[in-house]
């Protein structure tokens, strides 16, 4: 006959084993998810810390370009004035034409976005972090085609037209440094402007509504983005000192 108080004994004892190796298996996967949470937080403290830094870096050049932009859009102001005869012509009217010629452009360090977006980490990160980070590179995109927009019309026709029409603006009299330092040692007489028909073309006029426009519309966004930058940098400050 089978013990039967033998088989329970048997039967609780092979449970148990059963029950210890489950409980070992689950407080083991738990350990690994546990240590795979960490590995995953600690890398997306690094990239943190990086994006942090590439914004600094960002807000850098980002105060240069509007205050680059303010120059341009002041330039063109001024011309348009010129032409409407509310100022009359004088030294500056030749800088300002010759720098309009100038063209920005923001070049962002996207290192760390880069690193986040394939390690497909923005999700992880807290709701208000993550959305000023999305709507902080949507933003850096929008002023990108903005700026792609200018500079196409500087270089494909407002440029052209200036060098063809007005090539002596760039002569030893002009108030901008970088022109007139080139012609410092020219010997060669000054060539007047004919005023006349520069403030009788139509033609440049419309070329300088166009720079005002787009210098507005590109000073505009630089604040906007050091605004946006300047609350992801907040958010990523409170998000870097949590333990």
């Amino acid at each position: 006959m089978v013990d039967t108080g033998s088989t329970r004994k048997y039967l609780l004892y092979a449970f148990g084993e059963i029950a210890l190796v489950v409980i070992g298996i689950l407080i083991a996967l738990q350990i690994n998810n546990w240590n795979e949470e960490k590995k995953i937080n600690n890398s997306i403290k690094n990239h943190l810390f990086i994006l942090q830094q590439n914004l600094k870096e960002d807000q850098i050049i980002l105060h240069q370009l509007h205050a680059g932009m303010i120059d341009n859009f002041n330039y063109a102001d001024s011309l348009l004035m010129y032409f409407k005869t509310l100022i009359p012509y004088d030294s500056n009217t030749t800088k300002f034409l010759s720098k309009s010629l100038i063209e920005l452009q923001f070049r962002p360090n996207t290192n760390a976005i880069e690193t986040i977006s394939q390690s497909n980490e923005i999700p992880f990160l807290e709701s208000e972090l993550q959305e000023a980070v999305i709507n902080y590179y949507a933003l850096v995109k929008n002023t990108k085609a903005r700026e792609l927009i200018s500079n196409d019309q500087i270089a494909n026709k407002y440029e052209p037209y200036l060098f063809i029409h007005y090539p002596h603006v760039f002569q030893k009299n002009n108030k901008w440094d970088y022109v007139k330092n080139q012609y410092e040692d020219d010997p060669r007489s000054i060539v007047k402007i004919d005023q006349e028909k520069l403030i009788a073309d139509k033609t440049l006029e419309a070329h300088m509504i166009a720079r005002r426009y787009q210098s507005d519309n590109l000073k505009a966004l630089y604040n906007s983005l050091i605004t946006s930058s300047n609350q992801v940098l907040n958010l990523l400050e409170n998000e870097l000192e949590k333990e």
